[in-house]
């Protein structure tokens, strides 16, 4: 199996105070994020290859630099791979883009726009999206929403990445949550593009929201669309790998229509590296 969504971070170091509050709020209850790298792998222990970013996104006070992404997969070569966070609003964000690629050999990019507050189709971002086409990598984008306040919810919308896939028709995207709680939305986006695909993470702990996203991505045959991750360290790996094989357990003396046994394994067993081109 694969995981295409995890996160590290130290939450002191890369999180701004007002932050780490609002966290706490959307949990009810105080909580510490900080990635421990011996917790994060025996969480990971299912998953052959991994992804793992932090975020950069100063608007929201988030800051996790390229560095620190990169020293932490390299713990784990073959398994972890780093992808660079960019946030196209600060200064020298394509020089920071090329180092992380270029000079610290991650493999891929995470952007946030509802957090760093950009539209996707700013023309800030062609210039990343140009490099990323040219170079085939792969951008994991957050898509849908957020708790965090600042965060303007017009730029969650996953129709936004319809326009940007139609202008690079030939970079690899992957939008996050399946734009919760536009999911529909998102499935008709990457039904149209190829080389557009949508992860499911973070969405078990919303059985009734996740079973009707699969119903939909069923009857609209996007389910190959589709990939694992988690969300670590909001989601951990055997709640949401169960989650996922378990979620027609609910429907137990109903008509209502089975999400597939054999298309949830695909999920589970899908090659998304190569459909990402890493």
């Amino acid at each position: 199996m694969q995981n295409v969504h995890t996160h590290t971070w130290n939450q002191s170091d890369h999180f701004a105070p007002e932050t780490v509050r609002e966290t706490d709020v959307s949990r009810g209850f105080p909580i510490d994020l900080t990635v421990q790298f011996d917790a994060f792998m025996a969480d990971m222990a299912s998953f052959d290859k991994v992804i793992v970013f932090g975020m950069k996104a100063r608007l929201n006070g988030y800051w996790v630099p390229d560095e620190y992404v990169a020293e932490f997969v390299a713990r784990a070569p073959g398994k972890l791979y780093g992808f660079a966070g960019c946030d196209p609003t600060q200064h020298g964000y394509m020089e920071e883009l090329r180092y992380g690629i270029e000079g610290l050999h991650l493999s891929g990019v995470k952007m946030g726009p509802i957090y760093a507050g950009f539209d996707p189709r700013d023309p800030r971002c062609d210039a990343v999206y140009a490099y990323c086409q040219d170079h085939g990598l792969p951008i994991m984008t957050h898509s849908g929403t957020t708790f965090n306040s600042k965060a303007p919810l017009g730029f969650s919308r996953p129709w936004l990445w319809d326009e940007v896939a139609i202008k690079y028709p030939n970079l690899r995207m992957v939008l996050a949550h399946v734009g919760h709680p536009f999911c529909e939305e998102c499935l008709v986006v990457i039904r149209k593009h190829p080389h557009l695909f949508a992860d499911i993470s973070a969405l078990y702990y919303r059985p009734w929201q996740f079973y009707n996203m699969l119903i939909a991505a069923q009857e609209y045959k996007v389910m190959h669309k589709l990939l694992f991750g988690t969300d670590y360290p909001f989601a951990l790996s055997p709640d949401s790998i169960a989650g996922l094989r378990h979620v027609n357990d609910m429907l137990a003396g109903t008509a209502l229509p089975r999400v597939s046994a054999h298309v949830i394994d695909e999920i589970l067993n899908r090659d998304s590296f190569s459909l990402l081109g890493i």
